[in-house]
């Protein structure tokens, strides 16, 4: 049986086969879990730069045996909180050309639904992002680039006290080196408990956990591609329970 990516219902939009036919195949999966953390810098500069028709980049490099990436943090947020007033961004894993991004690895599509923290994903700033990829080299420069907007909202990214690591550009080819950086966090693939994310048809869908204190899923959040280019579904619910079992979702 061909394989079939999935496919969200578009508000408007008729209903498809393929809204049918997708869940009569199989869905390549993959788990991501805790992992290790490899490259970081979470100090805050309190101030934001937003992707206002300017694309975001922050360069890191990988750990001395680190080959693969499972999930990156960000301090990643929006005042939006739909994407009818803003469009979702693309969050990336770049390889490094000359000191600039230069070729992307591995892509998620981030709502505003999602990244807006008091509807969506964020957790005290920090947004996780699931962006699976091995084959990295270690001990090597790699970039996180946040794809520029056109509409007047915008994500912000958080900067950190560094004073280096940032680059932006108009048109996410042309960069510019910036004396800040931004807050981040990368983590490796390897499998420390608890599961974080499932990444199926190379992030057509993805889902993200979150835990409570007891090791409880607390918040569970869902993103599957529409009908059409604007068109997905991004869904967040938060479990709550009573003396381990679970009463209920929101």
């Amino acid at each position: 049986m061909p394989t079939t990516t999935f496919l969200a219902a578009t508000t408007g939009q008729p209903p498809l086969a393929q809204h049918i036919n997708q869940l009569l195949t199989t869905h390549p999966t993959q788990f991501i879990y805790t992992g290790t953390s490899q490259a970081s810098v979470v100090t805050s500069g309190a101030t934001t730069t937003g992707t206002n028709s300017l694309w975001l980049a922050q360069s890191f490099t990988t750990g001395a045996s680190q080959t693969a990436i499972g999930y990156a943090q960000l301090a990643l947020s929006t005042t939006a909180t739909s994407g009818a007033t803003l469009a979702p961004t693309t969050v990336s894993i770049y390889t490094n050309n000359a000191g600039a991004p230069g070729v992307a690895l591995v892509s998620a599509t981030v709502t505003a639904e999602f990244a807006n923290l008091t509807t969506g994903g964020g957790t005290n700033v920090f947004t996780t992002v699931p962006l699976p990829v091995t084959g990295l080299t270690a001990a090597t420069q790699y970039w996180i680039v946040v794809q520029g907007t056109a509409s007047s909202g915008q994500f912000t990214l958080f900067r950190s006290a560094s004073a280096s690591g940032a680059s932006t550009s108009p048109t996410g080819s042309t960069w510019t080196a910036q004396t800040y950086g931004f807050r981040y966090n990368v983590f490796d693939q390897s499998t420390v408990a608890p599961l974080v994310a499932t990444w199926e048809d190379s992030g057509q869908r993805w889902q993200l956990l979150q835990y409570n204190a007891s090791l409880e899923i607390s918040n569970l959040s869902q993103y599957t591609g529409g009908q059409t280019t604007a068109g997905y579904q991004q869904g967040y619910r938060t479990l709550t329970y009573s003396n381990g079992l679970p009463q209920g979702a929101t």
